[in-house]
């Protein structure tokens, strides 16, 4: 169930008389949840939505010491969640970005949230994915919505594998989101910027909470700058590949604005030699040697089933993953909230700051970065 509210403490100067304490609530339209008599302190209930004006409104009140969020707070002690997932050992990249500390403070059931992978398709009968596409599109000229080339399927696996089955590995969003398959490149691995734009703005109207695309290329086009437009301002979080070209020349559509670009770093938290880098990458995530799914059938790139995978292309699904979980958790946090959160709690590895705007993601910083918010 959303949560549609939020508590507040609010501390009264000790010659506020009961009476005058319970109006203020009252014509503010807050609910009295809880009075500690011995701290001159209430605890209200206000909706979620008008928080900052709630907050406003009682500061200015001269009758009123302090108000402030009535924050969460967690047991001591680390906190992990494990999957059963038989190859989970394999996959140092949910290690490195804490993921599993981050489930114990996610919703990790299956909360509709929608992350649209825009790349080569999606195995439609892989064990690990089935249960979880919800949506089949095709742009391109393939006369199927199939994963033939094979990326799109290890793209898939690492934002959203179904987790905790006891098949291959764990998805970043463990259970949180449906994976939406929009074909917008070929079976060769090659589209057009044209499809990429109609999946975007398909992707959009159809109601997707997350875009991902592990593609790019130069130079950009206006009408793909439009179509993330169209998505950032309809609340979409958007996540691209920063580009394997090791240089800091911009690749599209990472580098547009309203896209989280993604470097790839490695399991010592160095840049991947590939790597794109430079003032138009965001963040990083890892991107080498990655775990997951893989086309149950032959394909171009040869990953059969389970298996690694280096590349920006496999750094961004993790950040897409990690959108997914935040907004399932905290349904009304925005896109720009959300992708704050992500940005401001990274760890600090060489090459932030310069390699990358920000470090390189940690999704249990990034859910209580989230928390804060509310």
């Amino acid at each position: 169930m959303a949560i549609t509210t939020q508590r507040l403490i609010v501390g009264f100067y000790p010659n506020v008389n009961k009476e005058e304490r319970e109006e203020i609530h009252y014509n503010m339209g807050a609910t009295l949840v809880q009075e500690i008599k011995e701290l001159n302190a209430h605890v209200v209930s206000v909706p979620l939505e008008n928080v900052d004006q709630y907050l406003a409104q009682y500061a200015t009140n001269a009758k009123i010491r302090y108000v402030e969020i009535d924050r969460i707070a967690h047991a001591t002690g680390l906190c992990r969640i494990i999957p059963n997932d038989p190859s989970f050992d394999l996959q140092w990249g949910l290690e490195k970005i804490n993921a599993p500390e981050a489930w114990c403070r996610a919703v990790i059931t299956p909360a509709n949230i929608n992350i649209a992978i825009l790349d080569t398709g999606i195995d439609q009968d892989h064990p690990d994915l089935v249960a979880r596409i919800a949506r089949n599109v095709n742009f391109t000229t393939s006369p199927t919505v199939d994963d033939l080339f094979g990326h799109g399927t290890h793209v898939a696996g690492i934002a959203g594998a179904i987790t905790n089955n006891l098949v291959n590995g764990a998805g970043t969003s463990f259970n949180s989101g449906n994976l939406w398959n929009l074909k917008v490149l070929g079976d060769d691995g090659f589209g057009l910027f044209s499809w990429i734009a109609a999946g975007i703005v398909d992707a959009t109207n159809a109601g997707a909470h997350v875009i991902n695309m592990s593609l790019g290329g130069a130079d950009g086009s206006i009408m793909l700058e439009d179509a993330v437009n169209f998505a950032w301002n309809n609340g979409v979080v958007i996540v691209a590949s920063a580009g394997n070209d090791n240089t800091n020349v911009p690749e599209f559509p990472a580098a547009y604005v309203n896209v989280i670009s993604v470097a790839a770093t490695d399991e010592d938290d160095q840049k991947a030699s590939f790597s794109n880098f430079g003032d138009g990458v965001d963040v990083a995530a890892p991107g080498v040697g990655i775990y997951s799914t893989c086309p149950n059938h032959t394909n171009s790139i040869g990953c059969m089933n389970f298996g690694p995978l280096n590349g920006t292309s496999m750094a961004s699904p993790f950040v897409a993953g990690l959108a997914a979980l935040i907004r399932a958790t905290f349904p009304l946090l925005s896109n720009q909230i959300i992708r704050q959160a992500i940005e401001s709690s990274t760890d600090e590895v060489p090459g932030s700051g310069v390699l990358y705007q920000f470090g390189r993601i940690n999704a249990e910083a990034a859910m209580i970065a989230s928390e804060t918010v509310l």
